[in-house]
């Protein structure tokens, strides 16, 4: 960490360019270096989550499965291990409009995993920048026109819905105009939940 500190954001964009090296043995050995950087350095690889998020997001459309489990993986140790506010908005600038359905299908992935680490009552406390930017995102993704991405997006609601003042801020924060066929969504999610 002494040696990394001081040249933190040079070595993160050397990283970087390696991580889009053609070469998938290159860029796996570059994603998994930024995994173990987020696991070890933690809350200092801070300022550098949104940039590493980034490319990581775009290799997560990669056709090589291999770059992908990596690209994953790495995303995962980012969500474990630094902070979550920050994480959050690396994950929704890199990814919740991204052309591509299998980066916002990831970025749908960590950000479900985001919101078990948060926590319902940290979400949805009122804060307008933490709140109206997680609402606003999940709901983008519960209509998302790719199957994957909806799935997670709707595994979010069914666990934010069950929190007492989960209705309250859904009304103050989502956006209006997908209200109310995302209300009919939580009511079928919550009938689901009842019945299973």
């Amino acid at each position: 960490m002494d040696m990394l500190m001081p040249k933190l954001h040079d070595i993160c964009l050397a990283i970087i360019n390696e991580v889009k090296n053609l070469r998938s043995a290159v860029s796996s050995a570059a994603m998994a270096t930024l995994g173990d950087m987020y696991a070890y350095l933690q809350r200092a690889m801070d300022s550098e989550v949104e940039g590493t998020a980034r490319v990581l997001l775009h290799k997560a459309s990669d056709s090589n499965t291999f770059i992908r489990q990596g690209a994953n993986f790495a995303l995962g140790h980012m969500v474990q291990s630094c902070t979550p506010t920050r994480v959050m908005k690396a994950l929704l600038v890199g990814g919740l409009s991204h052309r591509n359905a299998a980066v916002r299908c990831c970025t749908a992935q960590h950000l479900e995993r985001l919101a078990e680490v948060m926590g319902a009552a940290r979400l949805l406390s009122g804060k307008k920048e933490l709140t109206d930017r997680f609402l606003i995102a999940v709901s983008k993704l519960a209509v998302d026109p790719a199957q994957e991405v909806r799935h997670h997006g709707r595994n979010i609601l069914k666990n934010m819905a069950t929190y007492s003042d989960f209705a309250k801020m859904w009304d103050k924060f989502a956006p209006k105009k997908e209200r109310e066929s995302l209300r009919e969504v939580i009511s079928k999610l919550n009938l689901k939940a009842r019945n299973i």
